[in-house]
């Protein structure tokens, strides 16, 4: 799956590690997908966390974070064409890129803003957050979808679900800023609209302090309130094959649990970050891995071989035309949007909930354990057997009425998912 070049294996182990340490929740996701699509979504999650990583180490002042970020993207730039890079990540990133015909230039505005990140930011309204929001989240799970295309299941939306789409990736933002509020307030940042803040006095100037009130609990009650229902889309995975679905019901489920434990935290919420309990997160988990497990095993993939790279001509690796791809792109930044002062960088991270970077585009990855993609096959590993295909296609119908929405239940579900 990650082909016989030694670096290149070690590359992939690197970024399955990082995933695993760092987003164990995105990690389980990811699990639910067949095994030869996961390198590739570790690369791409690896990949935005690095990045991610680059801009907001305060360690170095703000203005070196933005030019090592750029230099992290200008490199990608210049080896996407070789097929290769010294750097471990990238050069799993680059792999996936050739391997799987992903057109990175997509990622060229979310990549930007990172290094535009790092002078900080602020918000007046909900539509400046949703479209800084957006415009990082939406590239990173776009390139997830197109695995999933490449790789012989489309997770095309509907016209009619796009803001329905849009809408559940606002629901895991909040979630993750709610989840790193500690974190993020030793820091300085507070990623959250001025206009959500008025209704509450005092409320921003005890968040400062990291001092806990009325005004705060109120808020924080209303935020999560306002995340669950953007993460509770019942109709986003109507028509979707199940595979991807059960990704996306289960990334809902572990998010919505993450706002419980959110809301059970209190006062310790602004000392460190909440995570739902194992055997909340088991519960979910365990019927997501078996229902994930029966839709690949019935589902044939299209997997790409590891690919031949010829270092010696540029432009042979077949990858999309890259030249100019990532030009420096410096938007100037609304006048109803200062910036906050230099060295207060807000970052748009991966968080154990399933957050953000990326993944999973409409499906930010699912997964079984054991081998999932092991189809039953005919004596001696030949085709299979007559009537194969039609109890197959049984099966998929079953699953995909499992994980329809069920009706007569009032509208969205308010509450948390059922253990």
């Amino acid at each position: 799956m990650t082909g016989d070049d030694p670096a290149l294996r070690a590359a992939y182990r690197l970024c399955r590690r990082r995933t695993k340490d760092q987003d164990p929740a995105e990690y389980a996701l990811i699990q639910l997908v067949p095994a030869p699509l996961r390198p590739a979504l570790h690369a791409l999650w690896a990949a935005a966390n690095a990045l991610d990583d680059l801009g907001d180490d305060r360690t170095a002042p703000a203005a070196e974070r933005a030019a090592r970020v750029e230099e992290w993207i200008t490199a990608l730039h210049r080896e996407l064409p070789t097929g290769t890079s010294p750097d471990p990540i990238r050069h799993a990133l680059v792999d996936t890129a050739n391997r799987w015909r992903l057109d990175l230039s997509e990622l060229r505005g979310a990549m930007f803003q990172v290094r535009e990140d790092t002078d900080g930011r602020r918000f007046g309204d909900w539509a400046e957050w949703r479209t800084w929001g957006r415009d990082n989240l939406l590239p990173w799970f776009g390139q997830v979808r197109t695995v999933f295309d490449r790789a012989g299941v489309p997770v095309a939306l509907r016209l009619d679900t796009r803001e329905t789409y849009e809408e559940f990736l606002d629901g895991v933002r909040l979630t993750d800023i709610l989840t790193d509020l500690s974190a993020d307030l030793a820091q300085g940042d507070l990623l959250l609209p001025d206009e959500v803040m008025e209704p509450y006095p005092g409320a921003a100037d005890d968040l400062a302090r990291r001092r806990w009130s009325p005004a705060v609990a109120a808020l924080v009650t209303h935020l999560t309130g306002l995340a669950r229902q953007w993460v509770t889309q019942d109709g986003l995975s109507r028509g979707m094959h199940p595979g991807p679905a059960t990704v996306l019901h289960t990334m809902a489920a572990l998010l919505r649990a993450q706002l419980d434990a959110i809301d059970s935290a209190g006062p310790t919420l602004l000392t460190a970050a909440p995570r739902p309990a194992l055997g909340t997160r088991l519960r979910i988990l365990a019927p997501a891995r078996a229902r994930a497990a029966l839709a690949w095993t019935l589902t044939p993939l299209t997997v790409p071989a590891a690919r031949r790279v010829d270092h010696t001509t540029p432009g042979t690796t077949g990858l999309p035309a890259v030249t100019a791809t990532f030009r420096p792109h410096r938007p100037t930044p609304p006048a109803s949007s200062p910036h906050r002062s230099p060295g207060s960088a807000p970052r748009p991270r991966r968080r154990d909930h399933g957050r953000q970077r990326p993944l999973g585009a409409a499906a930010r990855s699912a997964a079984a354990r054991g081998s999932p993609r092991r189809r039953r096959r005919g004596p001696r590993g030949g085709a299979r057997r007559p009537g194969h295909r039609p109890a197959a296609s049984d099966a998929v119908h079953v699953l995909h009425g499992e994980l329809a929405p069920r009706r007569g239940g009032g509208g969205r579900d308010p509450g948390p998912a059922a253990p």
